[in-house]
This record gives structure tokens, sequence and C-alpha cells, in this order.
């Protein structure tokens, strides 16, 4: 399997107003496989855009006797905890690829996903927002911020207008 990865997986692509994530997994059913696959790849890519991480680390160590009747005991524990508190849209499976793996019990199914999220397409719609509510378009409208989701969203326009 891991001679037969797609590069794009190693390698993610890079693009203005993108961001890409990977994944992969494994089922007996192909299509549990890309959608496993798919879930993990959009869960880490809403983690990227706005989540809360959380950590414990813990170390016990003892030493009991002396010399080279000693015993050392040595424990160590990590939990990580990540929460995702974001609502993610504009994102889609740009790239996928299946292969077949043979194991003991028969085969199963691997699934490689790219996804991608077009930034410019969110800022599009935190704009029109602000701009339906006349009130905040006129407290804001001169600032830094306005001027460069403007230009942002002319970025996303060009894209795809040509």
């Amino acid at each position: 399997t891991l001679s037969n990865l797609p590069k794009w997986y190693m390698q993610p692509p890079s693009k203005e107003g993108f961001r890409f994530e990977t994944s992969t997994a494994t089922s007996q059913d192909m299509q549990m496989a890309v959608n496993k696959a798919s879930l993990d790849a959009s869960n880490k890519l809403a983690g990227q855009i706005k989540s809360e991480m959380n950590g414990l680390i813990k170390r016990a160590q003892e030493e009991t006797g002396l010399g080279e009747e000693s015993n050392v005991i040595d424990q160590f524990s990590q939990t990580q905890e990540q929460v995702i508190a974001t609502s993610l849209q504009d994102w889609k499976i740009s790239k996928k690829e299946i292969q077949e793996e043979k194991t003991t019990k028969g085969k199963i199914y691997r699934a490689f996903v790219l996804v991608e999220w077009d930034e410019g397409a969110a800022q599009k719609r935190l704009l029109e927002r602000i701009k339906s509510d006349k009130e905040i378009y006129n407290s804001i409208r001169a600032t830094e911020l306005f001027d460069e989701m403007e230009k942002k969203v002319e970025r996303y326009r060009k894209r795809y207008s040509d």
C-alpha cells in the first residue's frame, strides 16, 4: 500500500484562496471506505479553521531498592482532545483514489481522498451578510477588514469568470 500512495496524498496541492486536507480509510465496502476517508478529511479541515485543543500528559517514575537490585517503574500517558466548533461549507472532494488490498480474510478497499475548501466563497457569503445589515455595513465600511474582504471576493470572482 505504501508504495502505491497517490502523489497528492503525501504532497497536497497549494492554491491561493483554498485549503486542502487528505485522508485515507479502509472498509470491506468500497463506499464505506470513501465515506470514512471523506469524513476524516473534512473533520481535519474544520479543525484547522476553528477548534479547541486540550491535552494531558502524565508521567510517573519510581525507583525502589538499591544498586543493581533496584527496580524502576516508569509510566507515561498522553491524552489529547480536539473540539471542533464550526460549520464547514464550500468544501468538496477534489480527488479520490480507491485501491484493493488483500488481507488474510479476503480483500478490503482503501480510499484516498483530497478535500478542498474555498475560502473565497466563505468570504463572499460573509461580505453579503454584512452588506445586508446596513447598520453594520455603515459602521465598518471604511475599515481595512472590509477592503481586504472586497479584494478576496474580487479574486474569487476572477477565478470563476476566467
